[in-house]
């Protein structure tokens, strides 16, 4: 913990060093409200749709009815959505992640083992749709290497999931939630893989969905921003979220999100320097402005779904359907 916060401190002091204060404190009032606002619903619509998706993966109806529904979202599953969220964001080296499988037992009655069985494929689902992204749209990539990059993605994810139910058809198919050590990994990775409703098409789209929603709203405000095209500002979004993804993070994700920002918003744009493009010279300072607005929106949004969550019924412990 005190190398990733080092880590983090350091770029962003040295980002900072890049960036005058001024131009930071000129990048929060250049949007106009209209993007603000856009940029905000864009982030809210994103939570529905992570929440809708722990629906679909954990087969929550079929578990216990819910207590009450938003627009057809699953309030208890809406709670443990945005109190996870705000942890993911404001613990370092993605120890917010710990957060869920105690969130999943107590607000929807949800085994611990089972719960990081579903955080584990998730997070699988995560990177494959970032992955998928970053193929189709990144600017400037060679169409070649787009067409590889997805046959890789493609074979190598087909190669997986057949592999390992080929090894895992020829030992025992009960989970072996008290297993310990590579055992225990192996079972839990065993049941994410082969649990039938993790790999419903909803689960899929769900995240596509979200992905594609918040990465358009964190582009929109890094283009109101920097003044760059709406393509190199989705580069930058998605630099931010695959640095996000790095274990070794600092406190809040400040610096290593920045500095992917400036990395994914680099690639695209020609100059070598911030010098040598106006565009890169406001990235940093667009960076934390857009980070700050996340930071702020989930931290606002946990805090909704804290207090909600003390006056809401706990969720009732009632067996699994068999197979889940």
């Amino acid at each position: 913990m005190a190398v990733a916060w080092t880590l983090g401190l350091a770029l962003l002091g040295w980002l900072l060093h890049k960036t005058p204060l001024h131009e930071a404190q000129a990048a929060l009032a250049r949007p106009t409200l209209l993007t603000w606002v856009l940029t905000l619903l864009g982030l809210l619509g994103s939570y529905g749709l992570r929440s809708a998706r722990l629906q679909v993966v954990l087969d929550l109806d079929a578990h216990h009815r819910a207590a009450s529904r938003w627009f057809g979202l699953r309030t208890d599953a809406l709670r443990v959505i945005l109190m996870h969220n705000a942890a993911v964001n404001l613990l370092p080296m993605r120890a917010g992640e710990l957060s869920f499988p105690w969130l999943a037992a107590r607000q929807l009655g949800y085994p611990v083992p089972r719960a990081v069985v579903c955080l584990m494929w998730m997070r699988l689902q995560d990177l494959s749709v970032l992955a998928l992204l970053g193929l189709l749209l990144w600017p400037g990539l060679p169409l070649a290497w787009r067409g590889a990059g997805l046959a890789v993605l493609v074979l190598g994810w087909a190669v997986l999931t057949q592999g390992l139910k080929r090894w895992f058809d020829g030992h025992p198919q009960d989970i072996d939630e008290a297993a310990q050590g590579w055992r225990g990994h192996l079972s839990r990775l065993r049941h994410a893989l082969m649990e039938p409703a993790h790999h419903r098409p909803a689960a899929w789209l769900l995240t596509l969905a979200n992905w594609a929603l918040k990465l358009a709203a964190g582009a929109g405000l890094l283009s109101a921003i920097t003044d760059a095209g709406f393509i190199h500002a989705w580069a930058g979004a998605l630099g931010g979220e695959l640095a996000a993804i790095v274990p070794l993070q600092g406190p809040a994700g400040f610096g290593t999100y920045e500095a992917g920002v400036w990395v994914g918003m680099a690639s695209g744009l020609p100059g070598a320097t911030s010098a040598a493009n106006p565009v890169l010279s406001q990235a940093i300072s667009a960076a934390l402005a857009l980070h700050l607005c996340f930071l702020l929106c989930a931290v606002l949004a946990g805090l909704v779904a804290l207090w909600l969550s003390r006056s809401a019924p706990r969720a009732p412990d009632a067996p699994l359907r068999s197979g889940t």
